[in-house]
């Protein structure tokens, strides 16, 4: 392809000079520039802990951060669930003021009453010791997906890890791509499970249509732009692809919200989303109920959008 000299002086700056980079930033491609979720540590214990879960119909809740990361990840983990018929499970959030940023002892407690015996966390846990011990000492198994900085120590040694059942991060381990949003470690996990569901031959995964995990695209876009991670690489695959979903997503919520914004959907951009979607998503904790944007991203019914 021709790439004038502005635009690769440009992008030699940026440490991207060769052709095959330079195709690879102009022209991502989705099967060659995203890597598979196998490759993150921990996956297949997370696996295994998971379909033990759907096998026994045990409850599940989904305990997200309560940003434009955590809520959108949240949002993907629950279409997953309601796409394999999965009615057993619930989202957690807590709130800004009440509560505060973490993985909290007595939201867990609250969470074990209903009978929950897997949480899986969303952009949080990553440091939460004391919480994901608490955890299993009532019986509650938890498996959490984070995306933070880990700590010197952590990353040295592993000293201070929470002992959940696995810790999905993709800056622990050999994941070729480090800098994926907390949503967009939600998505990988939905999607190895899957790609495993199909490949046991269960029922309820082989009805999903192959392919149907990238309409989770739209929410992976808006936490990836929203959460400010590079926009390189992996990152700028998803973008570009979750913006395609973007585009034509069916989510009541999204319409409703561009009518309200005046925004064209079929024409959005990533500036859309980072000074239009992403800051009314956050708005919700920030102002009110974080739930408020999560039905807004998981409704199937417009007249909740109003």
């Amino acid at each position: 392809m021709e790439v004038s000299d502005f635009v690769r002086e440009l992008l030699t700056k940026r440490g991207i000079s060769t052709d095959t980079d330079v195709h690879a930033f102009l022209n991502p491609d989705y099967e060659l520039h995203t890597h598979s979720p196998m490759l993150i540590e921990g996956m297949n214990s997370a696996l295994e802990r998971l379909f033990c879960a759907l096998e026994r119909n045990e409850r599940i809740a989904v305990y997200a951060d309560f940003d434009c990361d955590g809520i959108p990840g949240a949002s993907i983990l629950s279409d997953f669930f309601k796409k394999i018929g999965y009615e057993n499970f619930e989202i957690y959030i807590p709130h800004r003021d009440r509560e505060g940023y973490g993985f909290h002892e007595e939201a867990i407690t609250l969470l074990a009453s209903h009978g929950v015996k897997l949480i899986i966390t969303v952009d949080v846990g990553m440091t939460a010791v004391d919480a994901v011990a608490h955890a299993r000492a009532i019986g509650v198994d938890v498996i959490v997906t984070d995306h933070h900085e880990i700590m010197g120590e952590l990353s040295a040694g592993r000293h201070g890890m929470p002992e959940a059942i696995a810790v999905l991060n993709p800056k622990l381990g050999d994941y070729p791509f480090r800098d994926l949003c907390g949503a967009a470690m939600a998505f990988k996990l939905a999607q190895a499970a899957l790609i495993e569901g199909k490949r046991r031959g269960i029922v309820r995964f082989i009805s999903v249509p192959d392919g149907w995990e990238k309409w989770l695209l739209d929410c992976v876009a808006i936490a990836t732009i929203a959460d400010m991670v590079p926009l390189a690489l992996e990152n700028r695959t998803l973008v570009r692809y979750g913006l395609s979903v973007l585009r034509k997503s069916p989510r009541p919520g999204i319409r409703a919200l561009c009518t309200r914004l005046r925004l064209k959907q079929s024409e959005l951009t990533e500036d859309d989303i980072g000074f239009s979607i992403g800051p009314r998503i956050n708005a919700a904790s920030r102002m009110g109920e974080p739930e408020i944007a999560l039905r807004l991203l998981t409704t199937k019914d417009s007249r909740r959008t109003r």
